[in-house]
């Protein structure tokens, strides 16, 4: 089945509200992914991971409301060295300073996939006079939109929880990031720590990527998979996530339309 033909564009040339420009952090420095730095006299060097992998989501479209997470949610985990390089007890670090940011990318890493051109404002054309014979029509003059194309909480706190096997570590969690257009897709992780007083300069401290996922259309996304054991820990301890017992996945194009709510993932409104 052939998809439509999305055009994206360059983030730097995105100028939108201050909340739909929280998460594009494509203008900080970046310095290189194990990097060290000085807390409290403290020398720390930062390891940002993967701990919990998006697989597929549902295309949520170019709604304003419409959400369809990603499934299962992804989770980003902060490990941090002492100066003599050995691993520091999660408690033991200050958490409140620390943010994660999420972009969307080409499956190979090459190409930022965070701005999407709206195809309903692209130029058309569009018949002067509908009792009109003639072939006569007009070209829209309306510049194309530029929109955001993964949407929801692209900005996560770190969270001092334990796994689903009783580890305390801090954690990153992005419960309700949804992808407005279908295709293979990579997140990339960005770890910052928020600038004060003393240090009042911003960086890309660490970077970690997810493993390619795919984002299906309405008629071949084949539904939800079961909540996993690291879902249901953090579920246990107050972290906003959907838990589902038993999963939905459906036969491939079961049904014409494609639109069987029974199979669909939650929509976030």
């Amino acid at each position: 089945m052939l998809r439509p033909n999305y055009e994206f564009c360059d983030p730097a040339e995105y100028h939108g509200t201050a909340d739909e420009m929280e998460g594009l952090s494509f203008n900080l420095p970046m310095v290189p992914t194990y990097v060290q730095h000085r807390t409290k006299g403290r020398l720390e060097k930062y390891v940002l991971e993967m701990a919990q992998h998006p697989i597929r989501a549902r295309m949520c479209g170019f709604g304003e409301k419409d959400r369809r997470p990603l499934d299962p949610p992804p989770v980003v985990r902060l490990r941090v060295r002492d100066e003599q390089g050995e691993f520091m007890q999660s408690e033991d670090v200050e958490i409140w300073k620390f943010v994660v940011s999420a972009t969307l990318w080409a499956p190979h890493t090459e190409n930022d996939r965070s701005i999407v051109i709206n195809p309903n404002t692209l130029p058309s054309s569009v018949p002067m006079y509908q009792a009109s014979s003639a072939a006569a029509s007009v070209m829209s003059l309306s510049e194309p939109v530029k929109v955001r194309n993964l949407v929801g909480t692209t900005v996560s706190n770190a969270y001092l929880l334990k796994d689903h096997n009783d580890q305390l570590s801090i954690f990153f969690i992005f419960h309700d990031l949804s992808v407005r257009t279908e295709g293979q897709f990579r997140l990339k992780f960005q770890f910052s720590i928020i600038p004060s007083e003393d240090d009042p300069r911003a960086f890309v401290e660490s970077v970690a990527w997810s493993n390619v996922f795919e984002v299906y259309s309405a008629k071949t996304f084949p539904g939800m998979t079961d909540s996993t054991d690291l879902s249901k820990a953090f579920a246990a301890q107050g972290i906003k996530i959907t838990i589902r017992k038993n999963s939905r996945a459906r036969p491939y194009l079961s049904r014409p339309d494609g639109d069987d709510p029974e199979d669909d993932p939650p929509a976030i409104r």
